[in-house]
């Protein structure tokens, strides 16, 4: 058996690549060479193959399907609201002039610091775009009760004009 067949072989029992290399007694680079160039990819410190399974393709498609089924008869699409936020880095270099007589030398003005300041640019979007977007204080970041607030203000806006929204966010 070539050692690559057993690479691979020994990939579909264990995924880890260090014990692959390991067992069958190779260099660990070596390993990580085959993987990639068969299209592997590391995913949460396991190696899977990059392309889908049929089966997986298949699931994506009845899953698609149904909810293409399903927005026929409910546009849950049109209540959908989303967010994101993103930190901004900003520098705030304030320069003051200075004049000097002929002959002296200009005043000298200390460096900004290296280190920058940030603010969390927060936004929020529905089907039609942005419908609110806030940048927050200085150190101030999205937590519990500000996510709270804003969805009070779309739910007590939206309900105003008779849509439930549906709230999605990635990291609330």
């Amino acid at each position: 058996m070539d050692k690559i067949d057993a690479i691979f072989k020994k990939m579909e029992l264990d995924r880890h690549s260090y014990d692959v290399a390991e067992e069958l007694g190779i260099d660990h680079k070596t390993v990580l060479a085959h993987l990639k160039k068969a299209g592997y990819t590391k995913k949460l410190d396991i190696w899977v193959p990059h392309e889908l399974s049929e089966r997986n393709l298949m699931n994506r498609v009845v899953i698609c399907d149904s909810l293409l089924r399903r927005y026929e008869t409910e546009p849950f699409l049109k209540k959908l609201i989303t967010g994101d936020e993103k930190w901004i880095t900003y520098d705030k270099n304030v320069r003051k002039r200075s004049r000097s007589k002929a002959g002296q030398a200009s005043q000298t003005v200390a460096k900004p610091g290296l280190s920058r300041n940030k603010a969390m640019l927060c936004v929020w979007w529905d089907w039609k775009g942005i419908i609110h977007y806030e940048l927050l204080p200085p150190g101030r970041t999205i937590d519990s009760e500000l996510y709270c607030v804003v969805k009070k203000f779309f739910l007590s806006h939206f309900i105003s004009v008779q849509i439930e929204p549906i709230f999605n966010h990635r990291s609330y």
